[in-house]
């Protein structure tokens, strides 16, 4: 059964091994997670290193995330976030710089730097943006041939500075240098300067946009 601790004092680090629930908001300088740790409320650290599995149920407020692991929160908010595995956020994710490789789901996905996403399995993203690079491509740890048709990335909205998809399938994509792979599905893209286009790629409408 798993602990019910308190919250720690702020500014004090936290390591999590085996499961622990708190019941409210935690604050932490550091938090450490190697088993299962669940917040109702939110969760503020400068730093979550995350080796097993972690649900929020307000929001996420961290300057550094590294998760090799399970993440479920309604709002991630931080500077440099890593997810390899699994990451769920049902609001907005807000970033400086972001990466991920497995699986994510998330509502809307916004980032000063640049955005890479390795496809490990069908990743959903309903609005992405970037003032920089978004970069999605297939993962490199999987065998290409028997999970190739769940490796791909759906979206609504794409927009950003350079942007180099591989398996996206989207609604609008929005540009200065579009670079499209193989395995994409675009409706409408919209692009300033350059535009490179897979011929196993299928595109709707091209439009290029007054510089």
């Amino acid at each position: 059964m798993p602990a019910l601790n308190p919250t720690p004092a702020a500014n004090k680090p936290l390591k999590i091994n085996g499961s622990r629930i708190c019941r409210g908001d935690m604050d932490a300088s550091h938090v450490e997670v190697l088993g299962h740790l669940h917040v109702s409320g939110s969760l503020t650290t400068a730093r979550l290193r995350l080796r097993g599995e972690c649900s929020i149920g307000l929001s996420c407020n961290t300057q550094e995330l590294s998760s090799f692991g399970s993440l479920r929160v309604p709002e991630l908010r931080g500077v440099s976030i890593t997810a390899n595995g699994y990451l769920s956020v049902t609001g907005e994710v807000a970033a400086e710089e972001f990466k991920a490789e497995g699986c994510v789901r998330i509502d809307r996905l916004s980032c000063m730097g640049t955005i890479r996403i390795k496809l490990g399995a069908l990743c959903k993203i309903r609005h992405m943006t970037s003032a920089g690079d978004i970069i999605v491509s297939p993962s490199s740890r999987l065998l290409p041939i028997p999970l190739s048709p769940f490796r791909k990335l759906r979206c609504g909205i794409i927009e950003g500075a350079d942007l180099t998809l591989y398996r996206t399938q989207a609604d609008l994509v929005c540009g200065q240098n579009v670079t499209l792979g193989s395995g994409c599905s675009i409706r409408e893209i919209r692009y300033r300067e350059t535009l490179t286009i897979h011929p196993h790629s299928r595109i709707g409408k091209i439009i290029q946009m007054n510089t």
